[in-house]
């Protein structure tokens, strides 16, 4: 573990949990705006025979206006998602991560939109792909998913 924390806080299990109403309708229109930037950006680049990345599709974009402001939403929303201390790691999938201590080491509580509520973790470094299930508290009777995560 790094002897500085980058997060501007570290959740408890709880934490991300009752935030969730508050980040999903955020995350939820995030998701929502990509399929529009999508549409806005084809279009002209099929007609103009410009690639999506070619520095003269943006430009051609940015005359238009909407892909520009629409990418702009997207950057807000995420602006105010992170606001919270999360982390939005895959915006057009919907990811965020919360940090979180596990032992001595930081790592993310994981949420993805449509998901009921935070039921992964992963290591920062493996990221989603190395998602694991919360614990169960077999000692308390089983009652559900809990961590050690502070």
């Amino acid at each position: 573990m790094a002897s500085e924390n980058p997060y501007p806080r570290l959740f408890t299990l709880e934490e991300p949990r009752r935030l969730l109403p508050k980040t999903e309708p955020l995350v939820s229109e995030m998701k929502q705006t990509f399929p529009k930037i999508h549409k806005e950006i084809a279009p002209p680049s099929i007609e103009s025979g410009i690639p999506p990345t070619n520095p003269r599709l943006s430009e051609r974009l940015e005359q238009r206006g909407i892909a520009t402001a629409l990418v702009s939403r997207v950057n807000e929303l995420i602006g105010r998602i992170h606001e919270h201390g999360c982390v939005v790691n895959g915006p057009e999938a919907g990811l965020v991560d919360f940090p979180a201590l596990l032992d001595s080491e930081i790592v993310f509580l994981c949420w993805k939109h449509g998901e009921a509520g935070i039921e992964h973790w992963h290591r920062i470094p493996e990221g989603f792909a190395g998602r694991r299930p919360l614990l169960e508290d077999r000692q308390a009777g089983g009652e559900g998913p809990i961590s050690t995560v502070h």
